[in-house]
């Protein structure tokens, strides 16, 4: 039996919940549903608009995201098993993307480098 999740949109991404993009950004699919994940994926919900990723939990416990939830600070908050980020969503998925690309290639600019706090300020203004 498909949870609702899977019911509801196919195929989940690990990142993201638009299936239609998995090719375009590189995403990795979830299991099957019959594989039986040892953790389901944290529902995190973004920005003003609250679009919905669906993150392995392994990636929110890597260093690289941790720095990221540090620099947001009171930006995000936890709720019945939702995490809430008041960020640009367009920003919280491009740092996902960094963080699971950095693993996998040699990028010349490493996620450690980047001033988080500097680039959340700069998407949060309001213009």
């Amino acid at each position: 039996m498909q949870s609702p999740t899977h019911a509801a949109c196919g195929v989940c991404c690990a990142f993201l919940r638009h299936p239609n993009s998995l090719s375009r950004l590189g995403y990795q699919p979830l299991p099957p549903v019959d594989a039986s994940p040892a953790e389901p994926p944290v529902r995190v919900v973004v920005g003003k608009e609250r679009r919905v990723f669906f993150v392995d939990r392994l990636v929110l416990e890597r260093d690289h995201f941790k720095i990221l939830m540090e620099a947001a600070g009171d930006r995000i908050r936890r709720r019945k098993g939702t995490v809430l980020v008041d960020l640009d969503a367009i920003l919280f998925e491009h740092l996902l993307w960094l963080v699971y690309h950095e693993s996998s290639s040699s990028s010349s600019v490493s996620f450690l480098q980047l001033n988080l706090k500097e680039i959340i300020d700069f998407y949060s203004q309001d213009y």
